[in-house]
């Protein structure tokens, strides 16, 4: 009888072992091709739908509102409107005058569309906005005519985040003891931060800046979200196991020398993220990029949509199996005519039109 019970009890304990296993394997299956870094908040709140891929939920809708001004439109508006901007679920430029084909919109008097109106045209391009599409998409992107965004790498860091909570996005800075996201590098608005902005802090000048020459954009927007109760999210703090920062100020190059040249002192003093520089400075999964002229706009398009990379078994799988022979070396790659270089001591030093 004790044998008996023996038996049925390691059966029990193999049987838990064997569903163990397939459980986890089964799981194993369903996550293994998605990031290893996950949004912060998705990792412990939503325990039922933690088998669930990031491909089994729609990606959001992202408006993407992009400043420039005529001067720009040709070049840096066009570049944007022909690498990244295609990305966005919608792409519209505010500007100070129409222009079509680019889908280019005049939110601010003719003429009046330059830096110090930096203020003016924001909060005029979010009327436009929220007017016209304020329910049509979850995610409001601002960002500059000179600032190059992955839009995959903001896909993945929004999806465990709501959009009908009020939420702000971006590189967190401070000034004067109040926080607000860098406008260069940047932010993105929920669609419940976009309303309250709209409905409660646009109008009052008690809680938000109203229009005015110079107006410092980024840190006055700050100020209104916080007044109307809208959550800053550090996005050095918005995925789980990745503390890098992932929208940056400043171009990537600055942060690719191990110098403290190249990092400007305002933004040592103002930054809440530490700032650092070398191939440790940003987030494998960084979103944004500053100052960006259109060749480097162009360059990081390359680099990360078109450049492909060999793996190390792929390298020495399809080279054996494509080796050359000699005769198909000889078929292809002749022997070139060396007939002009025979005799080194008649050839000239270098040639004439060198």
């Amino acid at each position: 009888m004790t044998a008996k019970i023996k038996l049925r009890s390691q059966l029990h304990l193999l049987t838990g072992f064997m569903a163990g296993f397939v459980l986890a394997f089964v799981l194993l299956l369903y996550v293994y091709d998605v990031s290893r870094v996950t949004p912060y908040w998705s990792s412990s709140s939503t325990m039922s739908t933690a088998t669930a891929r990031i491909e089994d939920f729609p990606p959001a809708r992202i408006l993407c509102m992009v400043l420039t001004y005529p001067e720009n439109v040709e070049s840096l508006a066009k570049t944007v409107y022909n690498t990244w901007g295609r990305r966005c679920s919608r792409l519209i430029f505010a500007s100070s005058e129409d222009y079509e084909p680019l889908g280019v919109v005049g939110v601010v008097e003719p003429g009046g569309g330059g830096y110090e109106d930096l203020w003016i045209k924001t909060r005029e391009g979010f009327r436009h906005l929220w007017e016209n599409f304020g329910r049509d998409y979850d995610w409001f992107l601002k960002a500059d005519d000179d600032t190059y965004v992955v839009m995959e790498n903001l896909q993945h860091l929004l999806s465990g985040f709501d959009p009908d909570t009020p939420v702000y996005f971006g590189y967190k800075m401070s000034r004067y003891n109040v926080s607000y996201m860098s406008g260069g590098a940047s932010y993105i608005l929920s669609r419940q931060a976009l309303h309250r902005f709209m409905t409660r802090a646009y109008e009052s000048e008690v809680i938000c800046p109203q229009p005015k020459k110079m107006g410092i954009e980024d840190f006055y927007m700050g100020v209104c979200l916080q007044n109307v109760g809208v959550h800053f999210v550090d996005s050095a703090q918005a995925l789980d196991g990745d503390r890098k920062p992932k929208f940056m100020p400043l171009d990537l190059e600055n942060y690719m020398s191990d110098g403290n040249y190249t990092i400007p002192e305002w933004l040592r003093l103002m930054s809440v993220p530490k700032v650092e520089t070398g191939l440790g400075c940003c987030s494998n999964y960084s979103v944004a990029f500053h100052y960006a002229s259109r060749e480097r706009m162009f360059l990081y398009e390359f680099l990360i949509y078109h450049l492909k990379v060999y793996k190390p078994d792929q390298i020495s799988e399809s080279n054996h199996r494509n080796r050359l022979t000699l005769s198909d070396l000889v078929r292809r790659f002749p022997l070139e005519n060396n007939s002009y270089v025979k005799d080194l001591l008649q050839m000239s030093e270098k040639p004439d039109n060198f």
